[in-house]
């Protein structure tokens, strides 16, 4: 597995690189990032979750904490978040939440397929309701 191309992915985001990370992901892949309804694909999904979590957290970065291999294909990835709430989050089913201007710290751990050198499916999960009692504190 490619921990360039994992870590390279991160960097992207931090650095708001949404195209270069998109490029990294095949046409195909699958991302799946609940609460934010249904599954999107490829890179173009990749670059709407990614805008819609700087939209909310204009500051926002993300530090690698923990990579772990789980088989030929798929790796783990725990990550820790950080922003400041200054923007519209839309949280589905969970309520849209109006700029708190809240400094935020959250977990999150992405399961990554990668084959041939990219990306195939994505899950993001994370805690909804930690997330929620910080942004209304």
């Amino acid at each position: 597995m490619s921990d360039l191309l994992i870590r390279h992915y991160y960097a992207c985001f931090n650095n708001r690189r949404f195209n270069e990370a998109a490029d990294l992901f095949s046409a195909d892949a699958v991302l799946e990032h609940p609460p934010f309804g249904e599954a999107r694909r490829g890179g173009s999904g990749y670059v709407q979750y990614a805008q819609m979590w700087v939209g909310a957290f204009p500051d926002g970065q993300l530090t690698i904490d923990h990579v772990e291999q789980r088989g030929d294909t798929i790796c783990e990835v725990d990550l820790t978040g950080t922003g400041t709430h200054a923007g519209d989050f839309d949280m589905g089913p969970h309520g849209l939440f109006k700029p708190t201007g809240v400094s935020a710290t959250i977990r999150f751990r992405e399961l990554l397929e990668i084959r041939i050198g990219k990306i195939t499916y994505s899950s993001v999960t994370f805690d909804v309701h930690e997330l929620i009692r910080q942004l209304t504190k």
